[in-house]
């Protein structure tokens, strides 16, 4: 085993392949076919996490570099940049194709494309990311001289603006750019906790006390979803316990460490290959659910227990193969990334 081999570390693998997975389950469900509200809510909040896990990743990998911003940006903002710009006209072309739109609507998309989503939906995480790698040279220099205590005191800032959905029932919360802690909200506080991750928690041992507090975290967050949606039916997962809430960053930070103990021992070629593509599949797997087995008509009468497992191991087996193969082109950097 070479020296390379042993400085990867795999259990980044790991956990980025699970939350690649974790996506694909959320966005599995058909809509509009019966699936049971319960069912909806349980699976989202399960697997919400994976958009926190990618996040932690690229936080745990980047941040502390010591390369120069002009270089970084080069290396990682390009990764991002190209193959956003290239999905984005897959899934405009895929939009437009189905819903005819307006010469003047479709210049609009089309000049709004450094500024927000366009295409799908689902490629709002690219701009997020973006953004972040934005970011990433001005916190490393910032991290490179900060104390652990410094980086848990602006963990906590952002931990606050979690508990928002739940002051905002009894306090009178600002949440405009003129907030306190404006500054402090966002997905930035989990690409800060994946490096504190890894730097202060999995690097110095992570024992057994650890992992069966992870394990409890996460049942607590589940049962107080459950509780909560058993107690007012209407009630949102969006509003409460979505992305940046704190019971969502909870269980994304129990997932990230359960997933870091995870050893690899064989078949660790596979299993670095599968993390490579991850960013690929990411892309292409809306394109594989809802464009082609959402449209497979005997599946929209499985029930739930059925489709949801189904499509996604489909998707999931689909995406990664298509991954592989656009991987083999000579310009697959501009596609997926690599």
């Amino acid at each position: 085993m070479n020296n390379t081999t042993k400085a990867r570390h795999y259990w980044i693998d790991v956990i980025r392949i699970t939350a690649m997975v974790l996506i694909i389950f959320m966005h599995t469900p058909i809509p509009n076919v019966g699936t049971p509200g319960t069912v909806l809510s349980t699976l989202s909040f399960l697997t919400g996490p994976g958009v926190g896990l990618f996040l932690m990743i690229s936080g745990a990998l980047l941040l502390g570099n010591n390369m120069q911003q002009r270089d970084f940006l080069k290396r990682r903002f390009s990764k991002v940049l190209w193959p956003t710009l290239f999905w984005t006209a897959v899934y405009l072309v895929l939009k437009h194709a189905s819903e005819p739109t307006s010469v003047n609507h479709t210049i609009k998309e089309i000049l709004s494309i450094p500024f927000d989503k366009q295409g799908h939906g689902v490629l709002w995480f690219m701009y997020t990311l973006a953004g972040l790698y934005l970011l990433t040279p001005i916190l490393s220099r910032w991290l490179k001289t900060a104390t652990r205590h410094e980086v848990e005191f602006y963990l906590l800032l952002w931990v606050i603006t979690l508990l928002y959905p739940y002051l905002k029932i009894v306090l009178s919360i600002n949440t405009e750019a003129t907030g306190i802690l404006y500054y402090f909200t966002g997905y930035c506080g989990y690409f800060l906790l994946g490096y504190y991750l890894k730097k202060y928690v999995i690097t110095k041992g992570i024992n057994r006390w650890h992992m069966l507090s992870c394990v409890l975290v996460i049942f607590l967050c589940v049962t107080i979803v459950f509780v909560s949606k058993r107690l007012k039916s209407d009630m949102s997962i969006n509003d409460f316990f979505w992305y940046l809430s704190l019971p969502m960053a909870m269980m994304s930070c129990a997932y990230f460490v359960l997933l870091s103990q995870i050893k690899i021992k064989y078949y660790q070629i596979i299993i670095s290959k599968l993390s490579a593509l991850s960013f690929g599949v990411f892309l292409i797997h809306i394109l594989v659910m809802r464009y082609f087995l959402w449209n497979i008509n005997v599946l929209h009468d499985c029930g739930a227990i059925l489709h949801i497992p189904f499509i996604a191991f489909l998707t999931i087996v689909i995406s990664w193969s298509i991954a592989f193969l656009i991987s083999k082109l000579p310009f697959s950097k501009y596609i997926i990334g690599i």
